[in-house]
């Protein structure tokens, strides 16, 4: 079931976001909170803060977010060559009508590097990537 939308413009529907190898991170948002994990290989949580990013941040993220187009993202990205293990990363957002689910493997849309320094910020400068 899909959760209801925000009464605030700038908060998302849906937020989820991850990445890792051998570690990995995940930001999302939860019952009117912005949740940062640190996580293992096995997927356990190793860490976890629950955030409450102001209009200022949230509003920064989404203008990042417009600015990479990331709306327009394939739905998958890979290399062109054989890997094996790597970094895996999965994005999930629903925001103003607009939607986007995208993932990779050791491959990255144009960008990425700013969206994760976006996410960084989102989540007040905690590690991300």
């Amino acid at each position: 079931m899909k959760p209801p939308a925000s009464s605030e413009p700038f908060l998302p529907d849906r937020l989820d976001l991850g990445i890792g190898s051998v570690d990995g991170y995940r930001i999302f948002w939860d019952d009117g909170a912005l949740v940062w994990q640190r996580t293992s290989a096995a997927g356990d949580v190793l860490e976890e803060t629950r955030l409450q990013p102001d209009e200022t941040a949230w509003r920064a993220f989404w203008r990042a977010l417009d600015e990479l187009d990331v709306w327009s993202w394939e739905p998958y990205y890979e290399p062109d060559y054989p890997t094996c293990g790597g970094t895996q990363w999965a994005i999930w957002i629903e925001h103003g009508g607009r939607t986007l689910k995208a993932s990779g493997r050791d491959a990255w849309p144009p960008g990425f590097e700013r969206y994760l320094a976006a996410a960084r910020a989102l989540a007040g400068e905690r590690p991300f990537g």
